[in-house]
């Protein structure tokens, strides 16, 4: 199976969004051969800026929405 089968026979879902190489390909493939994805990225204090910066720009290149979700994990 090829990339593209999966996100053609699977046209919605959701995907967790780094911003990394992996995940990258991941929200390309799903903008190019699926129909309705959705980027969500984990922002915590173990980020640099610069990472969020890279996947906001990449999800907009791309036309894939992407919520950003908020973690304090140093509170827990």
């Amino acid at each position: 199976m090829q990339l593209s089968d999966f996100f053609e026979q699977n046209s919605s879902g959701a995907l967790a969004f780094s911003g990394g190489t992996d995940s990258s390909l991941l929200v390309w493939a799903a903008a190019k051969y699926g129909k309705d994805w959705h980027a969500y990225y984990l922002h915590s204090a173990f980020q640099p800026a610069f990472e969020l910066a890279d996947a906001k720009r990449l999800a907009e290149e791309l036309h894939m929405p992407m919520t950003v979700l908020e973690a304090d994990v140093l509170s827990v």
